[in-house]
């Protein structure tokens, strides 16, 4: 069990919830909120983001055509220290009573009294863009890091995993032809590429399942006569 203070579960909040710019994670609220926790059939959370409709809907014909976002994150029950709901609800739990109405991340108190670990002060849009590259620093990763990052990384695995386009583009809240953009190759899709290219064209073709069934010689009499029957069905790989 991993034990959090105030700003280190602020900032795990932030870097599950994975939004691409700032301003999104500023424009979240805990009052009236985006993000509802719902059970389905089979008694697990999840989560739904759903857009706001003034933020997918700004007016013109291109605005008529774009659907409100809506993004499902299910429990992680294999994984529990790395679970978006465990994660939200231990977030709200913490936070004060009065709460601003237009923020979702608050400020975390340096000496938390009790069940309160945060002020009502939201965190500033600043600061709320620079998190996921101080995290990065952290860690000791190396290069640019951004919020924009994570989804990157998040639709590669995706597409590694041979997900289904829209879907991918349904869970990072992207157009289907836009979510394209996130796709990276890695070492492994190049060399795998390199060795097609390579090998014979004989070589490229997989073998076609192969069935076989024999059966013993069968006799039947028909009219007195005994007549011989004989079953044999063989698919090989064609030559």
């Amino acid at each position: 069990m991993i034990l959090l203070s105030p700003g280190k579960l602020g900032d795990w909040v932030l870097l599950i919830v994975s939004f691409r710019a700032g301003k999104e994670h500023r424009d979240l609220r805990i009052e009236n909120s985006q993000i509802s926790e719902h059970t389905d059939t089979n008694g697990d959370s999840y989560l739904v983001y759903r857009e706001d409709i003034s933020k997918s809907n700004q007016g013109g014909l291109k605005s008529r055509k774009c659907k409100q976002k809506v993004v499902f994150a299910y429990e992680n029950k294999e994984n529990p220290e790395r679970c978006i709901v465990k994660f939200y609800r231990d977030y709200i739990s913490h936070c004060p009573e009065k709460k601003p109405k237009n923020a979702f991340y608050l400020k975390p108190l340096s000496k938390p009294t009790g069940q309160v670990w945060f002020a009502a002060m939201p965190v500033g849009i600043n600061m709320l863009t620079a998190t996921i590259a101080r995290l990065c620093k952290e860690a000791g990763l190396k290069g640019f890091r951004s919020n924009h990052s994570l989804r990157a990384t998040a639709a590669t695995r995706l597409y590694e995993d041979g997900q289904d386009e829209q879907l991918i583009s349904e869970i990072t809240g992207h157009k289907s032809n836009a979510v394209r953009e996130y796709k990276r190759t890695n070492t492994e899709m190049k060399r795998k590429a390199n060795q097609t290219i390579n090998s014979k064209p004989s070589e490229q073709k997989k073998p076609r399942s192969e069935l076989q069934i024999n059966s013993a010689p069968s006799t039947f009499q028909v009219d007195g006569n005994n007549i011989n029957i004989t079953l044999q069905v063989n698919f090989g790989n064609s030559k």
